[in-house]
């Protein structure tokens, strides 16, 4: 065979193997592995949009929305399909109403992923809407959808309560129990929109669409359908928090105009306050208000940083701020019946005893010239167990508070581990974010205190009046308006303290129940029945013995039909004016409420606190409440 011959078989047998090799990876690629590239081929031509579930409506306990959701027309970008940026966010900027800077912040947020259409503009009107329909190439990429934002049905209800709606954080998205939350969604802030979170947030559905290599959309492929969240029930009645609410805005603004405040003689500033609506059987929250407040609605409206900023100043007086929970007082006389609790378990008091009321209170043997005064300025001689309380009597409270410091050493600080046997230096575990421990200070906290801080505290050492002081609900004790609360339900029921709860339930939209939230006992208090009913009893004569310190503000009350127990306070800061406090329970027969009512630097709490108290119980107790009014009893 020539040599030419050789190299044309040699060519041939070449090209047949390429041949063959070629057929044979046709033959594999479209029988072999058809389906697993098939299945690549589909995966790249399927686009996953999240379709965005509807947030569970709050209820009031009476079933009335309280938020719900609203729909609104959401203004979105898609940056794959957006040409000559700049000249279309001005046109946009121009049609909206807002700012070219802004709207692009927005279209830039990094947390967008890159095919996914990104919100810049929320509440557009209808008409810019519908100019953005007809004028597709003035706006290339721009689109619109109506979507569901919340809706606060009573307007400025019970804010500090509710919370409000944030964008997700970095850190959150990273938190397992976010898994299902994309970036730029909406979550709960503060108040129940954040405790229940879980039970409030849907299931996003997801839309499928076929898009080209060039990632255009071809057409919709399916979708799954969003799953509505649940229905979160409160415990609050939405009437009894709306009058609680007007009722402690009157009294800030009329104290400011009419109570003086004796030190200065000017106004007092009644810069803010709270109060707590309880029911004592089960812990449950009937109404919670905080002063100053703010408008939810804003937040869902959206609010800049800026607008942020000014909420979160001292200069506003933080209104963000729970004070119910979280807002931190000496509570001055409010705090004198579980001194007397804590004096009759220690021995040191008896129902049936007699005690003296002088003016004055010195410390036997004590030569430092130290003077501790009665509220009024008259020796009342001796007088009952009842009376002590009724009267507010300081100087009775002050002997046992020597009694507990005397006895420190076999005893150790008995008066103390008593009365964090009532809740107080402990949080109580509401289901609202932000409560604040308060503070039952002893021996230890004032080492440890002094220790870290020698310039303002420089006395290491518990002192007699450090007792003395606390027995009237003043020194460093520091007491929340809801553990107030709490502990005056214990008076009421008969000796439980109960967790205090704000949710009753989770529902479906369709009502059916998902989970209940039933009165939670969390401790007893160190006391018998019959001690804690000849407290009660004395607390009933504050309200209806011509002696008692609420007898003023209760004037004209129907007592002969419906009895009051309360406390008035008046507890004393460092450099400002007094705070003003009440705390009642009723009916004292059948306890059904409790209410406790503080105003920073608000004067005595005979003149204001107690006058809110009484409105808010004409409206649980079903009477005609009258406009409020500053009383004119001047105590203790």
């Amino acid at each position: 065979m020539s040599d030419g011959r050789r190299r044309m078989t040699a060519l041939a047998a070449v090209i047949a193997f390429a041949f063959a090799a070629l057929v044979t990876r046709l033959w594999f690629l479209q029988v072999l592995a058809a389906e697993e590239y098939q299945e690549r081929a589909t995966g790249n031509a399927v686009r996953l949009i999240p379709d965005p579930a509807p947030r569970g409506r709050i209820l009031d306990r009476n079933g009335e929305p309280v938020v719900d959701n609203r729909r609104t027309i959401m203004i979105t970008i898609d940056r794959d399909e957006l040409r000559d940026e700049e000249e279309v966010l001005d046109r946009l900027a121009d049609l909206l109403d807002t700012s070219t800077i802004e709207l692009g912040e927005q279209l830039h947020d990094p947390d967008y992923l890159p095919y996914q259409p990104v919100p810049v503009f929320e509440g557009a009107p209808e008409a810019a809407a519908i100019y953005i329909a007809e004028h597709p190439d003035d706006f290339p990429g721009v689109e619109f959808e109506e979507v569901g934002v919340r809706r606060y049905v009573r307007g400025l209800l019970a804010p500090h309560l509710l919370g409000y709606l944030g964008e997700i954080s970095p850190d959150e998205l990273l938190d397992p129990s976010f898994t299902d939350v994309r970036p730029g969604q909406l979550v709960g802030r503060g108040g129940v929109e954040q405790q229940y979170e879980q039970f409030l947030r849907g299931t996003d559905g997801v839309i499928k669409q076929e898009v080209n290599a060039q990632g255009e959309v071809r057409g919709i492929l399916g979708a799954e359908e969003p799953v509505p969240g649940n229905d979160l029930v409160l415990s609050i009645d939405a009437d009894i928090q709306e009058l609680t609410q007007e009722t402690l805005e009157d009294a800030v603004s009329q104290a400011r105009v009419s109570v003086v405040d004796e030190e200065t003689g000017t106004y007092v500033k009644a810069s803010a306050g709270a109060v707590v609506v309880l029911d004592p059987n089960d812990g449950h929250v009937l109404a919670m208000a905080s002063h100053p407040s703010f408008d939810p609605r804003r937040f869902a409206d959206g609010l800049t940083q800026r607008e942020f900023d000014v909420l979160r100043r001292p200069s506003s007086n933080f209104p963000l701020s729970n004070r119910a929970i979280a807002g931190q007082y000496p509570a001055g006389s409010t705090f004198k019946p579980f001194v007397a609790a804590a004096a009759m378990k220690a021995g040191y008091a008896r129902s049936e005893g007699f005690y003296p009321c002088p003016s004055e209170f010195i410390v036997p043997g004590d030569t430092s010239g130290t003077v501790f005064h009665n509220w009024e300025d008259v020796d009342r001689g001796g007088i009952s167990f009842a009376d002590a309380l009724i009267r507010s009597c300081d100087t009775v409270f002050y002997n046992w508070g020597l009694k507990f410091w005397i006895e420190r050493g076999p005893r150790g600080d008995l008066m103390q581990h008593h009365l964090r046997r009532w809740g107080f230096g402990d949080l109580s575990g509401i289901d609202v974010p932000g409560e604040a421990s308060g503070r039952v200070p002893d021996a230890s906290w004032k080492q440890d205190i002094n220790a870290a801080y020698p310039n303002l505290f420089p006395e290491p050492t518990w002192l007699p009046g450090d007792n003395i002081n606390m027995s009237i609900g003043q020194g460093d004790l520091l007491v929340t308006p809801l553990q107030l609360a709490v502990g005056y339900g214990a008076l009421a029921n008969g000796g439980t303290l109960y967790r205090p709860q704000v949710a009753l339930r989770v529902q479906r939209p369709d009502g059916t129940p998902v989970r209940r939230f039933e009165g939670e006992q969390i401790g007893r208090v160190p006391l018998r029945r019959p001690q804690l009913a000849a407290i009660m009893n004395a607390l009933r004569g504050v309200v209806s013995s011509p002696a008692g310190t609420a007898t003023g503000a209760f004037a004209g009350f129907p007592l002969s039909s419906i009895s009051v127990a309360g406390k008035t306070g008046t507890a004393e800061v460092h450099g400002k004016q007094p705070h003003s406090w009440f705390a009642a329970i009723a009916p004292a027969d059948d306890p059904q409420f409790v209410v406790v009512a503080v105003i920073e630097e608000g004067g005595h709490g005979s003149q204001v606190a107690a006058p809110i108290v009484r409105r808010v119980l004409e409206g649980l107790l079903h009477l005609e409440p009258g406009a409020f009014q500053i009383s004119e009893q001047v105590t203790d």
